[in-house]
């Protein structure tokens, strides 16, 4: 399938997400794959794609299953979306994963936790307090993603750091 086909599909039904997961959040990460991939040699670009374009829509593509397969994506890819977040195994996983997790540490992890975390009701304090118990937690799979994510992560640790001490 074309990525303007893909894109065409998946654009409306990221409409429906919040500010900080619709398809503008897709593009950002099709941005750091970009810089991402120069590690690897090998990478299956059609399982890339999918996994990058359909990365938020796990829900979306279990209902629609059969579609997903008539679109020409097998049971294979749909194991690898289920996995990609948690326990990626593949280089295209581990890609999209960290181009992802990228976007949630440093400073714009930090306003998009204040935003999203507003919008699931949390105070200010309660989502300092989610960063706080799940800094320690995040991890990158590629090369780069671990050496920018370091970095990124020492920006979190000292904007908690600060907000603690006010």
């Amino acid at each position: 399938m074309k990525i303007g086909e893909i894109e065409k599909l998946v654009k409306p039904l990221y409409a429906k997400k919040d500010s900080m997961h619709n398809f503008h959040h897709i593009m950002r990460i099709k941005k750091k794959l970009t810089f991402l991939k120069k590690d690897y040699k090998k990478i299956e670009k059609e399982r890339l794609n999918f996994l990058l374009y359909f990365h938020g829509l796990k829900g979306w593509v279990e209902k629609n299953k059969n579609k997903i397969m008539d679109l020409g994506f097998d049971e294979e890819d749909i194991n690898s979306l289920k996995r990609h977040t948690k326990n990626p195994k593949t280089a295209e996983e581990k890609l999209v994963h960290d181009a992802n997790l990228l976007e949630n540490v440093g400073r714009f992890g930090i306003q998009k936790s204040l935003i999203v975390g507003k919008k699931l009701g949390r105070t200010k304090e309660g989502t300092i307090d989610f960063l706080k118990e799940n800094i320690d937690k995040v991890n990158f799979y590629t090369p780069t993603g671990k050496i920018l994510g370091k970095k990124r992560i020492e920006i979190m640790k000292k904007f908690i750091k600060g907000a603690e001490n006010k």
